[in-house]
């Protein structure tokens, strides 16, 4: 089996993370999937960052929600590149598949904008994962779109990989059909190996090994037999 890769808000050692240059390197690096953050404008625009307000990316303070669109496109980035919005990110990368990543400073009127979007387009909900921080949003998204895919809450990836580890699959709640995020350590220690994405895969869940930080971690990822590996490291480092 192939392990898929998601690149974790594009490749963002020379560039700003969220950012159309941030994206391109990473398709010329091989990742097939881009994962971004997504936030709503004062004027009904998403723009894609991580953090609510732009201090860590820019020299500006301005909190995106209060923000209109004009007024994030004036913004410079820290290292030179300017914010992207939603509808220029899914023109550059249609040929991509993509994680979206609701984030809940504004994922009511997110969601809002995005079910405007995909109303107009089904067929875009075939390339794209799900992530949502608040329940009741998630559950209502799930409501007007079943066939989503959405990634389970932070804390059932939780216990589904404490459960796995300790080989109490069954007290994880392991959902059929559902992917699951597992970090390469927990507390520091080594957490995912084969034993455990072969729990996950028993009860017919998928694994996405997390963020892993150095090369180590990421040949651990894949001895493991991961899914996908979400990472802002190049597939071949």
């Amino acid at each position: 089996m192939k392990t898929t890769w998601i690149s974790h808000r594009g490749i963002s050692l020379h560039h700003d993370d969220n950012t159309c240059a941030a994206f391109t390197l990473a398709c010329e690096a091989g990742f097939s999937w881009l994962e971004t953050d997504l936030h709503s404008t004062s004027d009904n625009h998403i723009v894609l960052c991580h953090d609510p307000d732009l201090s860590r990316v820019s020299s500006s303070s301005g909190t995106i929600g209060e923000m209109s669109r004009s007024e994030l496109q004036k913004i410079q980035l820290n290292k030179g590149e300017k914010l992207f919005f939603l509808d220029e990110f899914m023109l550059e990368f249609k040929e991509k598949n993509w994680v979206f990543d609701i984030k809940p400073a504004s994922d009511m009127q997110t969601m809002k904008l995005l079910k405007s979007i995909l109303m107009n387009d089904n067929d875009l909900l075939n390339k794209i994962i799900f992530l949502f921080w608040n329940d009741k949003q998630q559950q209502q998204f799930l409501n007007d779109f079943p066939q989503a895919i959405c990634f389970p809450r932070i804390d059932e990836c939780y216990r589904a990989g404490i459960a796995s580890l300790v080989g109490l699959g069954k007290l994880g709640k392991i959902k059929k059909n559902k992917i699951y995020s597992v970090t390469p350590k927990l507390f520091g220690l080594p957490l995912l190996n084969k034993r455990i994405v072969q729990t996950f895969h028993k009860h017919g869940a998928q694994v996405i090994g997390y963020l892993p930080e150095t090369r180590n971690e990421i040949q651990q990822c894949l001895d493991a037999g991961v899914d996908f590996i979400l990472s802002n490291r190049q597939p071949d480092n």
